[in-house]
């Protein structure tokens, strides 16, 4: 089975070599571009001021390369007492290749399960920094301000629709959707009605079903184990 993997440059190669390890043909032509923005004067005060936060969250593996790149800039040494959060499995992996702990939800993967963390529960006069894109839910905000926090966020990257995308020339069996927004940019190329649709979590589901496409499986999480398990296990079981 022909299966396109649609990540941005640089995060599809683990994917790939799951797929062709499972037995699939993976295919590659990137739906979005991640492109940095430079940090404003607030933006680089809450830089400078990271050791006065009880705890950074990182929402995905771009926040972390572009995020520990900026902080560098400031911080020769991290400071101590700082609680490094991460959004899944991938992103904590790249905080400790960094040499950071990284505290990380054991599943699920996305806001919810980060807000049931812990270190996240009594944060009365306590400052919490989310490093992030320049789009994304306003769920762990909100919540962390209900329980107390002053949450500071700076924006380290943009996303855009990739302007070169164009689909394979053979038929695909499957597509691989890990974000909202890249489920928008490949909608602007007629989405082939033929291919399965695997949506990396119940929020992306929604985002295909409300524009009328059928063709769909929902995975646990966008990361590539469970974006390979959910295809796997549907074409096992159908």
């Amino acid at each position: 089975m022909r299966v396109l993997v649609t990540r941005p440059a640089g995060q599809q190669q683990a994917l790939m070599a799951m797929l062709a390890a499972a037995g699939f043909e993976p295919l590659y032509q990137s739906a979005l571009e991640i492109e940095p923005c430079e940090p404003d004067a607030r933006a680089r005060q809450c830089l400078m001021n990271l050791d006065q936060y009880h705890a950074v969250f990182l929402v995905s593996t771009n926040a972390v390369r572009y995020g520990l790149a900026a902080l560098a800039d400031y911080w020769p040494q991290w400071p101590v007492g700082v609680h490094w959060i991460a959004v899944g499995t991938a992103t904590a992996r790249a905080l400790e290749q960094a040499g950071l702990a990284a505290l990380a939800p054991d599943r699920d993967f996305n806001s919810e399960a980060v807000l049931t963390l812990p270190v996240l529960q009594q944060l009365a006069e306590k400052k919490i920094l989310v490093l992030r894109g320049d789009s994304g839910r306003e769920l762990f905000t909100q919540t962390l301000r209900e329980r107390g926090a002053e949450v500071d966020r700076v924006t380290l990257y943009r996303r855009a629709c990739n302007a070169a995308f164009q689909w394979p020339p053979a038929p695909l069996d499957v597509i691989l959707v890990t974000s909202v927004e890249s489920w928008h940019c490949l909608q602007q190329h007629g989405v082939p009605e033929q291919a399965l649709l695997v949506a990396g979590s119940a929020r992306i589901g929604a985002a295909i079903d409300a524009a009328g496409y059928g063709n769909l499986i929902v995975a646990a999480s966008p990361h590539d184990e469970d974006m390979v398990a959910c295809l796997t296990k549907h074409l096992r079981t159908r």
